[in-house]
């Protein structure tokens, strides 16, 4: 890993595993790493960050029954459970992870592993968690849905509050049994702003966890649509969609229309003030063109499959296996 000052480097590029993952192929031995779920965000944050070091991630070829994801792949992906993670990379089933915390932060306390890259290094301030209900029960519960987002609102602003003053006592809540388990201080290594690398090597990261900064909570249909490119990208979207799919998708999924409806009943309430949401009124649902990814290629959600075509690794808007 490369290190400036005795201390890693970070962010750590894929471009130094890539030796490694060429002397594992050379030997006739696959490089195997492991993600939480083929649609989980951690499954395409891993594969942009092979694919931004030149190594291949692999396809998913569903229509001819492959839903592997290790066509063509260069390190071989697979499904581990998150709080399996660090045991299944102690015993060499795997050779590293992506993954939430605090299962990341439980390798350095446990001196089996250290984080090379956080997603907030892969893509500054990236949608990560979500809150999802099926469409039936939202048309049949309209009432209870807007009331449980008011809730998650709230939530995201206590956690946020004060310079996130009232993480530790989230982490307290959290470290019980019937949440995450894990041990209270392996949680608030991240949770309460920090992050450490390596034992010793804790750095100052408050915007490691956000939960409503930056509109955090806001459903953008540029973020659905990021997702569908990388679908699309590592072939879980078998065939080439106009960028009127893209947006029409995103649309049927996220709604801003039931988040306006909550954010303004807090407002009317006296619990929340206009200036902590976007101007309703006149918000498209889409964040200008980002440009603060690793590989600095700039996503316009606007334009699904223009950004897709920028890619040296992956399947193009038009393309099939």
């Amino acid at each position: 890993i490369p290190q400036k000052d005795g201390k890693p480097v970070h962010p750590i590029k894929a471009d130094y595993l890539k030796p490694v993952v060429d002397s594992y192929r050379s030997a006739g031995k696959p490089f195997k790493m492991g993600m939480v779920f083929p649609v989980s965000t951690h499954n395409y944050e891993l594969r942009y960050w092979l694919a931004a070091g030149g190594i291949h991630p692999g396809y998913y070829a569903p229509h001819k029954g492959d839903t592997s994801g290790q066509i063509d792949a260069q390190a071989l992906l697979s499904v581990t459970p998150p709080p399996q993670m660090p045991a299944t990379m102690e015993a060499g089933t795997i050779y590293g992870y992506c993954v939430g915390e605090p299962w990341n932060q439980q390798a350095v306390f446990k001196g089996i592993g250290v984080p090379v890259i956080t997603d907030y290094e892969i893509w500054k301030n990236n949608p990560e968690k979500v809150f999802g209900v099926s469409k039936a029960w939202a048309d049949a519960n309209p009432n209870t849905h807007i009331r449980v987002v008011k809730a998650m609102i709230r939530a995201a602003m206590w956690l946020d509050a004060n310079n996130n003053a009232n993480r530790a006592e989230a982490v307290k809540i959290l470290a019980k049994s019937s949440y995450v388990g894990a041990d209270e201080d392996v949680i608030a290594n991240s949770m309460t702003g920090t992050f450490e690398y390596e034992k010793g090597d804790k750095r100052e990261v408050p915007d490691f966890n956000v939960f409503f900064r930056h509109n955090a909570t806001y459903p953008y249909y540029s973020d659905a649509i990021w997702y569908l490119t990388q679908m699309r990208r590592w072939g879980q979207i078998s065939d080439a969609k106009s960028d009127d799919w893209y947006k029409e998708t995103a649309k049927q999924v996220y709604r801003p229309d039931i988040y306006a409806q909550a954010a303004k009943a807090l407002i009317a309430e006296g619990k929340a003030s206009p200036a902590d949401f976007p101007e309703f009124a006149t918000e498209s649902g889409f964040k200008p063109p980002q440009t603060e990814f690793i590989d600095n290629v700039t996503f316009d959600g606007t334009k699904p499959n223009a950004y897709l075509e920028q890619f040296s690794i992956g399947l193009k808007g038009d393309t099939v296996l």
